[in-house]
């Protein structure tokens, strides 16, 4: 018994002292960071398929929304499209990704994209943003603005007498194919310089092909998407440096000859180090330029027509505004820069359209260095997923969301900052968005001064093609009648 008792208080004492050793002396070990609440999902394909479903019709807010509930955060991980992503939502995501983007995040490009547009390999995105917008502001300067304006109104009102009152067919038009000829056409005359239909219609056929292929599988097979988008980009690379090297003679020529276009501006244009662009990036830059202007400003401009014939009380609003315009214009016959500032109704229809159906639902990023947020650690590597739905759908931040109520944004209206992020925010925000809204506005002022229309197929959907753009499954084909 006394063997056992002195066993027994031996063992005691030696394991008191060891805790007490650790709790006084031994280094503690470091505390493992938490990353956000989640699930990675099925190995590789992780929650892809729920997520590109949910992208392809329009409902990619009700998956995050789902899974911000689920885990009770606004910040939750997954795996899509084989990598770790940090899915974000809310205004406070949104101000986080779009003020601190150039410190901690890079765009992420799919490998489609990064084949397609060869200088993502070697500039930076933020270098990138910064130069697109030092090229964009200049043709918005107030000099340039007008200008620009008064190009926007009479290309405007020629498109439609030719393509729109002088159809062939019966009056019925399809709004998004003839939208976006529009759009092209102004956004090559604008970046390119080329004013001539032929060439601008030969463009539309190869740029049709080649953005078909920015989220398609990266396999270069003949037949395959992918392999035509890459052919398509080829063709439209020879004729670039064809076009590059004529502005170029014109130049040497003539150094003070007018930059009336962004080509121009471009070859001109040098970085901090007095370095010019190379013929890659300017080609990248010009076709980023055509392709985030006239795809979405052409979506922006057929939803709004959609909504508008839906919502008639509001239709009658906006005639009000534009009537107006119209009379005060007299004998004036052009737009300026007064009457868009005067579209005050027009814009916030179309901001509410753009809050109910975004035209991209979301962005993606990549994490350059480790960070936190709200106390979770997104390592580095992980790609970042920002819905923009989740927030401008979301209850707490628009009551009665599902309303459709433009008065959200007139007026001292109370729109949280950050919840409506359409053309971004910040410093991230979309080089392009005064261009747009311009755009938008004057094509929109020139219609309905013109036509009245009705649906052809009133129940038509909205769904998201080749995980881009939100797009009318029929185009909105509609019957027209000139007022």
């Amino acid at each position: 018994m006394d063997l056992f008792l002195l066993s027994f208080a031996t063992t005691l004492a030696i394991i008191i002292i060891n805790f007490l050793f650790k709790y006084f002396f031994a280094k503690p070990k470091e505390k493992i960071p938490l990353v956000p609440p989640g699930t990675f999902g099925w190995p590789i394909i992780g929650e892809t398929i729920q997520f590109l479903v949910s992208l392809h019709y329009g409902l990619v807010h009700e998956f995050v929304q789902e899974r911000t509930k689920k885990y009770n955060s606004n910040v939750f991980k997954t795996s899509l499209l084989g990598q770790k992503m940090a899915i974000f939502s809310g205004p406070a995501a949104n101000k986080f990704i779009f003020t601190k983007g150039n410190k901690l995040f890079i765009g992420w490009r799919p490998n489609s994209v990064q084949k397609l547009f060869p200088s993502t390999s070697f500039v930076p995105i933020e270098h990138d943003t910064k130069r697109a917008q030092n090229v964009i502001s200049y043709f918005l300067k107030s000099q340039n603005v007008e200008r620009l304006i008064s190009t926007m109104d009479s290309m405007s009102h020629i498109h439609l007498e030719n393509h729109w009152k002088g159809n062939n067919n019966n009056n019925e038009v399809i709004v998004y194919d003839l939208v976006k000829l529009f759009t092209f056409s102004l956004s090559v005359r604008a970046f390119i310089g080329i004013d001539e239909s032929d060439k601008i219609l030969n463009l539309y056929e190869k740029f049709k092909i080649f953005t078909r292929g920015l989220l398609a599988v990266d396999i270069n097979l003949p037949g395959t998407t992918f392999y035509k988008a890459m052919k398509a980009g080829n063709e439209l690379r020879k004729e670039m440096k064809v076009i590059i090297e004529e502005r170029r003679a014109e130049l040497l020529k003539n150094p003070d000859m007018p930059k009336v276009d962004v080509l121009t501006q471009l070859i001109s244009e040098q970085d901090e180090d007095g370095k010019y662009m190379t013929e890659v990036e300017m080609m990248d830059k010009v076709f980023g330029f055509i392709i985030g202007s006239y795809d979405t400003t052409a979506t922006t401009i057929t939803l709004t027509m959609k909504y508008l014939k839906q919502k008639p009380h509001f239709f009658t609003q906006i005639m009000e505004e534009q009537n107006e315009i119209s009379r005060q214009m007299i004998p004036r016959k052009e737009l300026c820069w007064d009457d868009i500032q005067k579209m005050r109704k027009t814009w916030s229809f179309v901001n509410e359209v753009l809050r109910n159906t975004p035209v991209v639902q979301g962005i993606f990023r990549e994490a350059m260095e480790d960070f936190t947020y709200e106390d979770f650690h997104i390592p580095k590597g992980w790609k970042i997923y920002l819905s923009f739905g989740a927030t401008q759908k979301n209850g707490e931040y628009f009551p009665n969301p599902t309303k459709f109520d433009p008065s959200r944004f007139e007026g001292n209206g109370e729109v949280i900052p950050y919840t409506s992020v359409p053309f971004g925010g910040g410093h991230r925000m979309c080089p392009g968005n005064e261009f747009a809204r311009i755009l938008i506005l004057v094509f929109l002022h020139n219609v309905l001064k013109k036509f009245r229309w009705e649906a052809k197929v009133p129940s038509e959907k909205i769904l998201y093609p080749f995980f881009l753009l939100a797009i009318p499954t029929d185009g909105y084909p509609v019957a027209l009648s000139t007022v």
